[in-house]
């Protein structure tokens, strides 16, 4: 259709063949016309990137000789999306399959309220009557809150308001990514790796008075914890350290002590709830993953990693502030959640 403008899907394949090849199978079933899927493999095992290509060979293939990440693949892709002029960016996790009308919906949707960038209803897979998310908000430690996370939907499917847009089914327009970006190319912050920079985008766009909605009848479904694992050290790791890199990064600077006070009382009350629940007869939950590291040694060796990048960190911070891109008023998104 000549009104639908041109959209860049981008999916991260990381030794997920399988996972990708479903999400790619999917996709080419959409009603939407003006697209191009951008598959990035992030270093994979076993030649997965040309192998993909193969067998679908409408894709453009850009292959990273190692893992660049979530945040530096999807970099790469919208650098190459934006280079040959696509109007509009989605993000799509490879663990997910989206619904015919999917894209359609999503650009419909963000378009009918004027929104600068939106997120997908996503759905559990295969329980796909629970939310996988809504959308993200914002704790006052840095932390992203899921919206509606593990709830039936039972809203209307007009667009609501978010403070950022889940990266595992996202959509920006290349005007407010380019309008955010950190440096040259870094469209999500590379510092982040994986974890917490579709929050640290949204903290951005806020500074830019971007406005960002959840498009509810735009639905994928979400397998979940493909890529790193539901509880493995890598992903505890990465949120914890990028939790406070949200704060070091966003936060005007009075306000980062309050953001660790609340992040003390919150652990607290997490460890009381769980105390209580052991008395109670529960057991824990992730015992088996438990096992294989602390969470004592995550707790330091994120903050080594923000002493040993801090005059990156810094820098980084002076750059943002420089562009506007800190929102003085940040605490005004916050959510106020201790369990």
């Amino acid at each position: 259709m000549k009104n639908e403008p041109a959209i860049a899907i981008i999916v991260l394949n990381w030794n997920g063949f399988q996972d990708t090849c479903e999400c790619l199978n999917a996709l080419n079933k959409t009603n939407y016309n003006n697209y191009k899927i951008v598959l990035v493999d992030n270093g994979s095992e076993e030649n997965e990137g040309a192998r993909l290509k193969e067998l679908f060979p409408h894709v453009h293939l850009i292959s990273n000789k190692t893992n660049r990440g979530f945040a530096g693949g999807n970099n790469d892709g919208i650098r190459w999306a934006l280079n040959n002029g696509f109007e509009y960016i989605v993000n799509l996790n490879n663990d997910c399959i989206v619904e015919k009308s999917w894209l359609k919906k999503l650009w419909e949707g963000i378009k009918s309220v004027n929104a600068d960038f939106g997120s997908s209803r996503i759905m559990y897979y295969p329980e796909t009557q629970l939310i996988c998310s809504d959308g993200d908000g914002l704790l006052p430690d840095g932390e992203g809150i899921i919206l509606n996370h593990q709830k039936s939907f039972a809203g209307s499917n007009q667009p609501t308001p978010i403070f950022s847009a889940c990266g595992a089914a996202s959509i920006y327009s290349a005007e407010c990514l380019e309008a955010t970006k950190v440096a040259e190319n870094q469209f999500f912050d590379e510092l982040y790796f994986a974890y917490f920079e579709d929050i640290d985008l949204g903290n951005r766009l806020s500074a830019r008075a971007c406005k960002g909605v959840c498009v509810h009848d735009a639905v994928v479904y979400h397998k979940g914890g493909q890529t790193a694992g539901g509880r493995s050290y890598l992903k505890i790791f990465n949120l914890e350290k990028n939790r406070i890199l949200n704060e070091i990064l966003n936060y005007p600077l009075w306000l980062i002590p309050f953001g660790e006070m609340y992040y003390f009382l919150k652990t607290l009350c997490q460890i009381t709830k769980k105390i209580g629940g052991r008395f109670r007869g529960k057991k824990a939950e992730s015992q088996e993953a438990e096992k294989k590291f602390s969470a004592i040694s995550v707790f330091w060796a994120s903050r080594k990693w923000i002493i040993a990048n801090f005059f990156t960190i810094w820098n980084n911070r002076r750059c943002r502030k420089a562009r506007g891109l800190i929102n003085g008023k940040i605490y005004k998104h916050f959510h106020w959640k201790f369990f």
